[in-house]
């Protein structure tokens, strides 16, 4: 799946660095990809990619 999806987001533009809440950063993406994720409830929040189209 992390293969599918970096190929889905190689060329995608950027719409450049962003921070979230917590204050982590992020490049954010200019796409039109869908992705499903599962949120884990665990002490490390994990998610899980389900779909992606």
């Amino acid at each position: 799946m992390a293969a599918r999806l970096g190929a889905l987001l190689a060329d995608a533009p950027t719409t450049g660095e962003h921070r979230a809440t917590s204050g982590e950063t992020y490049t954010g993406l200019a796409t039109d990809l869908v992705v499903k994720v599962l949120a884990g409830t665990g002490r490390h929040g994990t998610l899980s990619v389900v779909r992606a189209h």
